[in-house]
C-alpha cells in the first residue's frame, strides 16, 4: 500500500527593487491619507505599507479598525497590514484571527502567517497547518523555510508523505538576504 501524499508546489515570486511610495513623507503626513475616507483604501494601502515598513506604533490599532469594519476589503488589507508589519504582536493577532475566522478566511490567514513564520510562532501554526496538511496539493509559495518545515513535521506525524517538484521556496531570512532552495534539497537539510 503507498503512503498518502502531499505535492508541495512554488513558484518564485518577483522582488521589486523599486523606492517605496511614500518613503519620504513624513509619518504625520501618512497618517493623514490613511484616515482620509473619501480616498479609497487602494490608494491608501502604499501609506499603509510604508507605516508598517517604519514599524509605526500606532499601526495595530488602526488594524484593528479594519479587521472589525464590516467591509471585507477592509478586513483583507487589516490582514495585508499585519504581515507587512511582521512583528511577534502582528503574528499573535494573525493568529487569533486565524482562530475567529471561518473556513475559506482561516486557509487565506494560515497562507499569510506562513510568509512571516518565525521559530517564535511555531507551535500555533503546527495547530494551525493541520487543516492543509492531507494528500494532495499545496502551494507554499512565499512560505517561509520554518513554515514548510512545521507542515512537513505535522505531515509526518500524520503519516503524510510530502514530496515537492524541484520548484523553488523562497524564504528572507533575518538579514533580509533572499535564500532560495530546491524542496527536495530543504527535506534533506531538515533530516539531518
Amino acid at each position: 500500500m503507498t503512503q498518502p501524499r502531499l505535492r508541495l508546489l512554488s513558484t518564485p515570486s518577483h522582488i521589486e527593487n523599486h523606492t517605496p511610495l511614500y518613503v519620504d513623507i513624513d509619518n504625520a503626513r501618512l497618517w493623514n491619507l490613511v484616515e482620509d475616507e473619501t480616498v479609497h483604501l487602494i490608494l491608501r494601502k502604499p501609506a499603509l505599507l510604508e507605516l508598517a515598513r517604519r514599524q509605526d506604533s500606532l499601526l495595530m490599532d488602526h488594524c484593528e479598525k479594519l479587521l472589525a469594519a464590516e467591509d471585507y476589503e477592509d478586513w483583507l488589507m487589516g490582514i495585508s497590514i499585519l504581515v507587512a508589519l511582521g512583528t511577534p504582536e502582528a503574528v499573535d493577532r494573525l493568529v487569533l484571527v486565524y482562530a475567529q475566522s471561518l473556513n475559506d478566511e482561516r486557509r487565506h490567514v494560515l497562507c499569510m502567517v506562513a510568509r512571516i513564520l518565525t521559530a517564535e510562532h511555531v507551535k500555533p501554526f503546527s495547530i494551525m497547518v493541520r487543516e492543509v496538511a492531507i494528500p494532495g496539493e499545496l502551494d507554499v509559495s512565499g512560505w517561509t523555510k520554518t513554515a514548510v518545515s512545521t507542515l512537513k513535521d505535522v505531515c509526518k506525524r500524520f503519516g503524510i508523505q510530502t514530496c515537492g517538484d524541484g520548484d523553488l521556496i523562497e524564504d528572507i531570512d533575518s538579514t533580509g538576504s533572499l535564500d532560495v532552495l530546491d524542496i527536495d534539497e530543504m527535506s534533506t537539510l531538515s533530516d539531518r
